[in-house]
């Protein structure tokens, strides 16, 4: 069996429907060439799920809510 996610309210299984929030920070990593510190590639460290919205307008805390199994 596996897992997708369909919003229990509008039963949209579109995932483009759906936006995960998540918590967390954005930034850069930096090197340091001997003359000058230029910035390196960005980076995303995330903390913790925070809730699952959908475009119909439902929205949830718990992921659990959107995941459904799918028999093959």
């Amino acid at each position: 069996m596996t897992k997708k996610l369909k919003c229990p309210k509008c039963k949209t299984e579109d995932e483009s429907d759906l936006t995960v929030w998540k918590k967390g920070s954005v930034g850069y990593t930096i090197y340091f060439d001997g003359m000058d510190i230029e910035p390196d590639e960005a980076c995303y460290e995330e903390t913790y799920f925070d809730v699952i919205s959908c475009q119909c307008g439902y929205e949830s805390e718990s992921q659990s809510d959107f995941i459904v199994d799918v028999r093959e």
